[in-house]
């Protein structure tokens, strides 16, 4: 059994200081769609709001060049293309 805890702190609007067991890190982005910086690199995250389905998409750094973690980015772009066509149907 893994014992997880994190807490979200609104810094400003869209702007959020993310506290778990292992740090901190800073997030920017609307809700469904963020991009962030934390102990192990960074990341963007895509999601629908409400549901608790999302995915993570980690950049990791070695050396000078940077490597993906997982093969995530076709998911990323088929939630990012959702939330965004739902944010602008919000907003018009």
């Amino acid at each position: 059994m893994t014992l997880r805890f994190r807490r979200s702190i609104r810094i400003a609007p869209g702007v959020r200081l993310n506290l778990g067991l292992n740090g901190a890190g800073v997030s920017i982005g609307p809700r469904g769609l963020h991009v962030g910086i934390n102990r192990r690199g960074a990341y963007a995250s895509v999601g629908i709001p409400g549901t608790g389905v999302y995915a993570v998409h980690h950049v990791r750094t070695s050396g000078d060049s940077a490597a993906v973690a997982g093969n995530a980015w076709p998911v990323l772009a088929i939630f990012a293309l959702v939330v965004l066509v739902a944010s602008l149907k919000a907003c018009a």
